[in-house]
């Protein structure tokens, strides 16, 4: 009875995510920071694995850190958002990855709240229409580009020229990995794994041939 409950529970925490055709939006930060990151997510995922990733030279940021930090209203970030999934529409898909993590909460509390509050939905949509004479379609799914990633981990390793070993000894490296609140704290159950057992990144570790060494602070 133990077992089957702990497997009831975490079968709650996995996610479908779609394998293919998807419309990806960048990040601010990200590639101000790790510009490389972004690159390669795009070699790996759509030069090297073949998926269809499509994105719009017409894409803006979410507006999230300016939402957050509380300089912009909520209705403005949801425009601009709104924005994002009429560019989506347009170019014919239903499925949108974030490279940001902040996005990603964004874009999962935005989408929640309009399930909650359609009224606020249709206001919206009249801002966007009245804006740039622009309509969406909501996605049918929102990942971060870690989804994606984990969901392809197995065919990243098949192609991997390394694993996560020690050249050495053979043995698997150690790794220690930490998931951003943004992704497993706002709405557990869109993240891989939740905000108790996360294993998005755990999941590529260990697929890449690396031992995942926990720590306290690994969930906090």
């Amino acid at each position: 009875m133990i077992y089957q409950g702990k497997q009831k529970i975490w079968s709650d925490y996995q996610k479908e995510i779609p394998d293919n055709h998807w419309f990806y939006v960048r990040s601010c930060i990200r590639q101000s920071f790790f510009p490389a990151s972004e690159y390669y997510f795009l070699k790996i995922c759509r030069d090297m694995l073949g998926r269809d990733i499509f994105e719009s030279k017409h894409h803006t940021t979410c507006g999230g850190i300016a939402y957050h930090a509380d300089t912009i209203p909520q209705e403005t970030a949801m425009t601009i958002v709104a924005r994002q999934f009429a560019l989506m529409t347009e170019a014919g898909y239903k499925n949108l990855v974030t490279s940001c993590i902040t996005s990603f909460g964004n874009y999962t509390e935005i989408l929640e709240t309009w399930r909650e509050f359609p009224e606020l939905e249709a206001r919206i949509r009249e801002k966007l229409w009245k804006a740039c004479r622009r309509e969406f379609e909501k996605p049918e799914y929102v990942a971060h580009a870690s989804d994606l990633v984990y969901k392809l981990r197995e065919e990243i390793a098949a192609n991997a020229r390394f694993k996560l070993v020690d050249k050495a000894t053979g043995e698997p490296l150690r790794i220690v990995e930490h998931i951003g609140c943004h992704y497993s704290k706002m709405f557990p159950h869109k993240g891989v794994g939740g905000a108790e057992y996360p294993c998005v990144l755990s999941g590529m570790a260990e697929a890449w041939g690396g031992k995942v060494i926990d720590y306290p602070e690994r969930r906090h």
